[in-house]
């Protein structure tokens, strides 16, 4: 098994062992990214198996999902019938897109990669199994992607399943290679979603409604030095196991799904974190723009698994992650709307007192001292733009 040390003095992984480690497989596969990315995307699949990569075209959204797909399944035979990697088309305005279509003519039913993924994912629960979106906003999300996002929702302690998806309405249909289709089905828990946005005027927005169920993370850092160089600097939120192939699925005894129990261990664990989020929904509130238990429930998850994975866990930056990645990602809307409630998360997430107008129209490094650094530079950021441009977007 290879091992690794952390050297807080030089900031710097010792990696030992080759293939093992994330970090270490990326970089030797030739792609640098921040290693605190990394450890973002792991965590964001973990809490939930449904992903949104956004930010400027050529930064790495695409290759971040492959490789790290190739990464926890490098020791299977047949790797390739795990990963699905699914350009999506402008015209999907159904799920026949994903899931496919019977055929009436041919009797025969027309499977998609990513509906073969889906069924050989159901037969083998012990493995993790990827479908990557590409351009998932080439077409409406809602459209081609409604059933798997409510059905996501539907699992509960009594259900963990989930609703069933129905796929025809046949007694017995096979694909022109004899494969069964089953006429209904339920999405296995074990498959993880990414999708990649690009924003263009070719692209739709997405609605609060799918922001609401993904972890956002935002690619838009080009760092010219390091990239030339070849390295990538180490960064505070790294994990402290860096072999993580078997750690994505969740054990027996924890739910495929968050839940008000998330919410009731981080009191135990991370008592402040109820204080940050009663806080943060206490300044959205008047505006309503606050958010509901879902998304409580899924922070607490996040939390609770950097807790368990994070290297010198430190709630505050872990709670920093969240509001950037689940909180932030749903605001869009006018200067007159939204204005005032990001000027005032932003001296929450600065603390600090009586900053001026014109401090909320820079966008600078000075807010690396702030309580939630991240958090606060995207909301400068967010600022500026309503002040330039009277309109405002997480997604750029």
């Amino acid at each position: 098994m290879a091992e690794h040390d952390y050297d807080p003095t030089k900031r710097t992984l010792k990696l030992i062992g080759n293939m093992e480690h994330i970090y270490d497989y990326f970089e030797d596969k030739g792609y640098f990214f921040p290693r605190e990315i990394l450890t973002r995307y792991f965590l964001s699949l973990k809490t939930k198996p449904f992903v949104i990569l956004t930010g400027i075209s050529g930064t790495g959204k695409t290759k971040i999902a492959q490789v790290f797909a190739e990464y926890v399944c490098q020791d299977d035979e047949k790797k390739e019938n795990r990963i699905a990697f699914v350009p999506v088309k402008p015209d999907w305005m159904d799920n026949k897109g994903l899931l496919g279509y019977y055929n009436l003519l041919t009797e025969k039913y027309h499977a998609t990669q990513a509906l073969r993924l889906l069924l050989a994912a159901k037969e083998h629960p012990n493995k993790p199994y990827f479908i990557i979106l590409d351009e998932m906003n080439l077409a409406k999300v809602e459209q081609y992607f409604s059933d798997f996002l409510s059905i996501m929702e539907s699992r509960t302690s009594g259900n963990p399943d989930g609703e069933l998806l129905e796929l025809h309405a046949e007694t017995d249909v096979n694909t022109s290679d004899g494969r069964f289709i089953p006429r209904q089905f339920c999405i296995p828990p074990n498959v993880f979603f990414t999708g990649t946005v690009n924003i263009d005027e070719s692209t739709y927005m997405f609605s609060p409604k799918v922001l609401d169920r993904a972890n956002v993370i935002e690619f838009n850092d080009v760092d010219l030095t390091n990239y030339e160089k070849g390295i990538v600097t180490s960064d505070s939120f790294v994990l402290k196991e860096q072999d993580i192939r078997e750690k994505l699925l969740l054990g027996d005894d924890v739910a495929p799904f968050s839940s008000k129990s998330d919410f009731t261990a981080i009191l135990k664990s991370t008592p402040d974190a109820r204080k940050y989020l009663s806080e943060i929904s206490g300044i959205l509130h008047p505006y309503n723009l606050h958010f509901g238990y879902r998304v409580i429930n899924e922070i607490s998850r996040y939390i609770l698994n950097a807790q368990e994975s994070v290297q010198n866990f430190e709630l505050e930056e872990a709670m920093d992650i969240q509001i950037l990645q689940k909180i932030l990602p749903k605001f869009h809307g006018t200067q007159a709307k939204l204005e005032e409630p990001l000027l005032k998360l932003l001296d929450y997430c600065t603390s600090r007192e009586g900053i001026n107008d014109e401090s909320h129209t820079e966008v600078s490094s000075t807010y690396n001292d702030a309580r939630f650094p991240r958090s606060a530079q995207k909301l400068a950021r967010m600022i500026h733009n309503l002040k330039i441009q009277g309109y405002t977007s997480f997604i750029e």
